[in-house]
């Protein structure tokens, strides 16, 4: 590549966040393209080791075989990321962690990104690029201010919205310490109102509301910020239920309950699924798949919509991230989803069509408004717009 200006990401915990704002990326480098312009290298937090090197590389090895060196893994960066990220700990004990820690920690990122950073490639060539020359952040729902380069920000829902609105709900469905939500949506609110502009996907933790109304002026709203159903999805399979396993640790609990439903058990973490068989999310759109088992993550429940195959979430935890409450939430009111409440396997084949006709109804009312179903080339089409000027 011949310029040297890069993008670094900044991203919630979560395998989500780190592949959306990968692919957020590399559509912006696709925009700036076909406008004449060079593509950029991107800087991606490594924050998961192998595992996230592994699954990088199942969504992103033909793109790092046509742009060599574009995708660039920083482990440090990764490190002081994961400091302030849920993982083990509940959620409560992780925004207590966050608010305490966030401002020291911003210092020390912008510390680190103004200097050499020592990154390699998603294949593991290793090579030093210059902070310096970073131009822009491109950022999924930041926990954490880079101060480095002028910033876009795209989100299914502002995390200070998420904390906000928990005064409407009782402690005993969300275990979260009021005056700590509230210390936690001052600090949302800090970074949220930092960012140059914002894409809002639709539908999402409170987008699919019909009053909705931004929080912020510098907002638009957009089809989901994902990419849409890709790869090869399977030959003949066994009916069975795909069991999406999150990025976050600790959660294994949650899909327990995939068990007992009486489905051949398929899924992208067997360690998690022990007794199921090792598949990418790619099969998700399969026929044989009856439903996807997930916790309600907006890139799981948008696969699920655009593929036809339903979701089924688990209920929510009350020590879980309060955004999955509301998603809970919002999927149900939209219809577009299943809340798993322990009820029988029939109950739930039952609702297919229901869910699926929903689904179709949402893909339509998309496509009348935008044009297309996906939000990063929108989004991508906007942030290079602000970019250029």
């Amino acid at each position: 590549m011949k310029t040297n200006e890069l993008i670094v990401t900044n991203f919630a915990y979560g395998t989500g966040p780190y592949l959306r704002t990968t692919e957020l990326a590399i559509a912006f480098n696709a925009e700036l393209e076909q406008r004449g312009h060079e593509r950029l290298r991107v800087i991606i937090p490594w924050v998961y080791g192998e595992k996230q090197r592994s699954i990088m590389l199942e969504e992103f090895a033909e793109h790092d075989v046509k742009y060599p060196g574009e995708l660039l893994l920083d482990e440090k960066l990764g490190s002081l990321l994961k400091e302030i990220f849920y993982g083990d700990n509940t959620y409560e004990e992780a925004l207590s962690k966050w608010v305490a820690n966030h401002d020291k920690l911003s210092d020390r990122i912008r510390e680190h990104l103004q200097g050499k950073i020592h990154v390699e490639t998603l294949g593991g060539k290793k090579s030093v690029v210059d902070g310096q020359n970073i131009v822009l952040e491109l950022n999924r729902s930041p926990r954490v201010l880079y101060g480095v380069a002028p910033t876009c920000s795209s989100t299914f829902g502002h995390i200070a919205e998420v904390l906000d609105t928990l005064r409407e709900v009782d402690v005993a469905d969300v275990a979260v310490d009021r005056e700590l939500a509230k210390a936690g949506s001052d600090l949302a609110d800090k970074i949220e109102r930092a960012q140059n502009i914002h894409t809002i996907a639709y539908p999402a933790t409170f987008s699919g509301m019909k009053d909705y109304t931004p929080r912020y002026p510098n907002s638009h709203l957009v089809p989901p910020i994902t990419s849409l159903p890709h790869g090869d999805i399977g030959g003949d399979l066994d009916d069975g239920i795909f069991v999406t396993i999150t990025g976050i640790p600790g959660l294994e609990r949650l899909y327990e309950e995939a068990r007992v439903l009486g489905l051949k058990l398929y899924s992208n973490d067997t360690d998690a699924v022990p007794g199921s068989e090792k598949q990418l999310p790619h099969i998700i759109p399969n026929n044989a798949i009856q439903f996807q088992f997930a916790r309600a993550g907006w890139g799981s429940v948008w696969l699920s919509m655009f593929s036809g195959t339903p979701i089924v979430v688990p209920d929510f935890d009350p020590n879980d991230d309060p955004e999955i409450y509301f998603n809970n939430r919002m999927v149900e009111e939209l219809g577009i989803g299943i809340i798993y409440r322990g009820q029988p396997l029939s109950e739930i084949l039952a609702e297919r069509g229901r869910v699926q006709a929903n689904c179709k109804a949402m893909r339509e009312k998309i496509i009348e408004r935008w044009g297309v179903l996906e939000g990063n080339s929108i989004s991508a089409k906007l942030f290079s717009d602000h970019f250029l000027q």
